[in-house]
């Protein structure tokens, strides 16, 4: 907050501006802050021309991975996300054909989320696009380097999650 003289905001100095701004920029979390919003930035503003939502990209990514099944509850947690915004997901992809609700035989409260051919067909086509625009952000890396990240990248997200998971 702007300290108070007499009732009147004043400004901090300049200099004082520029210690802070030299400290924020020393700072790895803030860092790490700057580059999570470009990237995500970047993924809105890209997939949004593709008409792809995110949200629905990192649900099918999940189904994949898990073998193409999974419960609401487990991508709530995957994704952390509420589940009723998971179930927002889940009817929304339901809706374009790319999964299905599979209902237990054996207890009605467990349901099943399971990508369909369509939904395969979509992440495939969607996958294609992806690598372009990996490719056009990390080519200002050579291969060692890009190969270096991804390592990293995935380190930090399992860190990220251990805490997350924790809090």
């Amino acid at each position: 907050m702007p300290k108070k003289m007499n009732n009147v905001l004043t400004k901090p100095a300049t200099n004082e501006i520029q210690e802070v701004a030299a400290e924020v920029r020393s700072v790895n979390f803030w860092q790490c802050v700057k580059f999570a919003d470009t990237i995500k930035r970047y993924c809105e503003i890209t997939m949004k021309k593709d008409d792809i939502s995110p949200l629905h990209a990192m649900a099918m990514f999940h189904l994949v991975c898990s073998g193409g099944s999974s419960t609401p509850t487990q991508m709530a947690e995957m994704m952390f996300r509420s589940k009723h915004s998971v179930t927002k997901i889940v009817d929304n992809l339901e809706k374009e054909g790319f999964i299905v609700r599979d209902f237990s035989s054996k207890d009605r409260r467990v349901t099943h989320i399971k990508i369909t051919s369509a939904g395969l067909q979509y992440l495939k086509k969607n996958q294609s696009q992806g690598d372009k625009r990996a490719s056009q952000v990390m080519e200002c890396l050579d291969i060692m380097d890009q190969k270096k990240l991804v390592v990293q990248t995935n380190r930090l997200c399992v860190q990220m999650t251990d805490i997350l998971e924790k809090i």
